[in-house]
């Protein structure tokens, strides 16, 4: 697995968002469920978990996707396991059904390696990464709607067919306010994207 320095840093500042269902938890979603997915089953297991557990995520999830194809957030799991034990090619396949199920956070993290790119793998494509959190943050994704605001500020979209325009960009920021002020650093981070936000706008005629 790789990740850039920029994308380590943005994970460690997003914070787990609460769950919207309570069934009970398969062994995939104990072993394997990441805690700043907001359709997670269960708390969710940090990263550092997940990389001791590997084999064992992989062997639940590949028997809880088989049981049950049509709940998403186990695809995503086994996406998730698998890309920390170095398989990118088979966990973007599970990441990539899973975000076209419209699951969040695949969508949320498929979009985040088609922006970095996945060494040997994956070519970065902010166009392609955009429709995946533009659709997310539409849909209340906390994480698509900072990185989709942040991504636009550095005028990443330039050259995509389709992009949000300032004030919908301003509404993602602005939702997401009140919930970065309950952590200092993500308030600080929301901050300055509203701040560059402001300047964008104060320069248009």
């Amino acid at each position: 697995m790789h990740w850039t320095a920029s994308t380590l840093c943005l994970i460690a500042l997003l914070a787990a968002e609460p769950a919207t269902a309570d069934p009970a938890p398969t062994e995939c979603d104990l072993l394997a469920g990441h805690p700043s997915d907001p359709d997670r089953v269960g708390a969710g297991v940090p990263t550092a978990q997940v990389r001791a557990w590997n084999e064992a995520a992989i062997a639940a999830c590949s028997r809880d996707v088989a049981a049950r194809p049509t709940e998403h957030r186990l695809r995503y799991n086994l996406g998730r396991a698998l890309f920390y034990r170095g398989r990118s090619a088979e966990a973007l396949r599970e990441l990539e059904a899973a975000a076209g199920a419209r699951h969040r956070q695949a969508q949320f993290v498929l979009g985040l390696l088609q922006t970095d790119g996945v060494p040997d793998v994956l070519v970065p494509d902010a166009c392609r990464a955009l429709p995946l959190w533009w659709d997310a943050a539409r849909r209340g994704h906390y994480a698509a709607r900072i990185s989709l605001a942040r991504q636009w500020l550095r005028d990443a979209y330039a050259d995509c067919a389709a992009v949000p325009g300032r004030d919908e960009i301003g509404g993602f920021l602005a939702a997401v306010a009140s919930q970065a002020q309950a952590d200092y650093y993500q308030g600080q981070l929301v901050a300055e994207l509203q701040e560059k936000l402001d300047a964008a706008r104060a320069r248009q005629p």
